[in-house]
This record gives C-alpha cells, sequence and structure tokens, in this order.
C-alpha cells in the first residue's frame, strides 16, 4: 500500500521550501525531522511554520497554531466544497453557467480575456474548478463561491468536516481590493478603473490597509489545520471517492510556479499543488500553499521578501 506523507508550510520571506530528502525518507525519525525543520524554519529571517504528517502518526509541526494568510490557496478549499455539493447531488460538474463582464474579479483571470474578446463565456461547473485550481483563475472562484451561496457556504462546509482552523471569508474581489484600502465596486471589473482607483489611494491610507490585513484572521489558516485537510483529501476522508480522484487529478494539472515545489520534486514523484501569492507591499508579499503526491487515488513590485508557503501530500 502507499505510504501518504502530508505536508504544509507557510514562510513570510522569499525562501526554498523544506528540501525533499528530509520527507521523502518518511517520518520514522520524528525527533530527528521536528530539530531539522526547526533548523530550516529558523534559518530566514521571517515567521515560517511548517507541519508534516502521515497517515498513522500525529503531526510533526514548526508554529503549525500560528495562522497565516491563505491568498489563493483559498481557491482549492472552494473547489473541495464544489466537489462536496457534487457528492450532495445539490450541483453537477457539467452544469452550464454563462460568465460576463460583471462577474469578473481582479488580477490573475484568465478568463477575463475570454470574456474581452467574446462578450461572454459559458462553461461548465467543471471547467471552473479546474480553472481555479490550474491557473488560479480568481474570476472562476468567484463565480464558484457565488454559485455555492456566498463564502458562507464554504465556511460551512470546512466547519461541518471540523476544520474550524481555515478561515474562507472573503471572495477574491474582496479581498485583493481591500488589501489596498479600497472596498469593492462593480466598476472594477474593468482592470483600468481598478489600477486608476488604486493609484488614488494615499500611500498612508494604503499601508494602513496591508498592516490591517497581515493582523486579520480572516481568510487565514494553521499549517496544522492545512496539513489536516490536505491529509483528509488524499486519504479519501474528506470526499467521495469520485471527488477525490477527480481533485486531486485537477491539482496535478497546475501550472502556476513551476520554480516552487515542482522544481524540488525528487525522482519517481508527481506532484499536485495549488499556489497563492499576495501583491508586494514595503517588501512583504503572502504565501502559497501546495500539495504534493505520487500515484495518488487519482504588480506593485517593491519587494524585498515575501510569504510563500504550502501544503503537500505525498505518496510512494
Amino acid at each position: 500500500m502507499p505510504k501518504i506523507v502530508s505536508f504544509t508550510a507557510a514562510f513570510a520571506v522569499f525562501a526554498s521550501l523544506v528540501p525533499t530528502q528530509l520527507i521523502a525518507s518518511g517520518l520514522s525519525d520524528r525527533d530527528r525531522l521536528r530539530s531539522e525543520l526547526t533548523v530550516l524554519a529558523n534559518a530566514h529571517p521571517g515567521r515560517v511554520g511548517i507541519c508534516v504528517r502521515d497517515e498513522a502518526s500525529p503531526a510533526i509541526c514548526v508554529n503549525g497554531e500560528q495562522r497565516f494568510s491563505l491568498q489563493s490557496v483559498m481557491k482549492v478549499v472552494v473547489a473541495a466544497a464544489v466537489m462536496q455539493a457534487v457528492d450532495d447531488r445539490r450541483i453537477a460538474l457539467g452544469d452550464r453557467l454563462t460568465i460576463r463582464r460583471g462577474d469578473l474579479s481582479v488580477n490573475i483571470q484568465p478568463i477575463a480575456d475570454i470574456v474581452a474578446e467574446r462578450g461572454s463565456f459559458e462553461t461548465s461547473i467543471g471547467d471552473l474548478v479546474s480553472r481555479a485550481v490550474v491557473e488560479s483563475d480568481s474570476a472562476a472562484t468567484d463565480v464558484l463561491i457565488s454559485h455555492l451561496g456566498g463564502t458562507k457556504a464554504v465556511q460551512a462546509f470546512l466547519d461541518e468536516a471540523g476544520l474550524q482552523g481555515i478561515r474562507i471569508d472573503r471572495t477574491e474581489r474582496e479581498l485583493q481590493t481591500e488589501t489596498d484600502g479600497l472596498t469593492w465596486t462593480p466598476e472594477f471589473v474593468f482592470p483600468e478603473r481598478l489600477e486608476q482607483a488604486r493609484k488614488e489611494v494615499a500611500d498612508a491610507r494604503r499601508q494602513a490597509a496591508f498592516e490591517a490585513y497581515l493582523k486579520d484572521p480572516r481568510d487565514t489558516a494553521t499549517p496544522i489545520e492545512m496539513v489536516g485537510f490536505l491529509h483528509r483529501l488524499a486519504t479519501g476522508q474528506l470526499l467521495s471517492a469520485s471527488s477525490t480522484a477527480h481533485l486531486l487529478e485537477v491539482m496535478n494539472r497546475t501550472v502556476t510556479f513551476p520554480d516552487r515545489l515542482r522544481a524540488g520534486v525528487p525522482s519517481g514523484w508527481t506532484i499536485g499543488h495549488k499556489t497563492g501569492t499576495s501583491q508586494t507591499r514595503n517588501g512583504i508579499k503572502w504565501r502559497d500553499q501546495r500539495r504534493r503526491h505520487s500515484d495518488c487515488p487519482g504588480r506593485h513590485s517593491r519587494c524585498r521578501s515575501r510569504i510563500r508557503g504550502g501544503v503537500s501530500c505525498w505518496q510512494r
């Protein structure tokens, strides 16, 4: 039977992730692994959180109970909530819907190019799940959230699963405008209007908004909860077998940031992951989380440092 190892990390500075040899060899020597992870975390000037676990043992963590911003990692959580709705037969991956200008979001959203060219875009729930995870499309994500009934519906999915340490409070367009000292308005679906609004925000106001974001518990998670989320997903405890296999396959196709975890995958392994990175503000950039497995079933760049991280599940 394949051995499953789940991994999560959050980084408050630009940093390489845990060397693969620390975890690929397994969790048998827990004291040694905890020590090496602590050394790795302490080697960076920012705040670092790491958790590792396998299918049978408790998690090994460094700052595992501290909260870190999710950013676009929330998209894999939204995808899981959609798959749960599929399991409950409330929606189907083949359900059709039309994306129009008013449905668009901010920042990374390849769908916006299609809508700009055609005026609208007819697609399926399954395609939006894929775009949200594989391309980190914010428009796809926000449409899915709306289709589910809002962020409260996503949070209800997490709460019912016993994953209260993960919070999904705002849509992408709400979060990304608030961190700039703005409040989302429909006119921001036009990128040029959003950029103009951003330019008009006083530096002090923007800085204050970003600092408030750094302290905000909303849209955050702890490494130990994220490793639990991915562990339950990988072992089939979160979704049905078919939905588990589908979501893992979608994650395996992720194309964003190939220079991160994917670049360090050891021979014989494949990787499924979800990246997430914030805008930068005075040297701080927020994080990502990723998932790794092998044969699992199925802009404002005044940046001196950044936060990044990851959740991953490995099998061998």
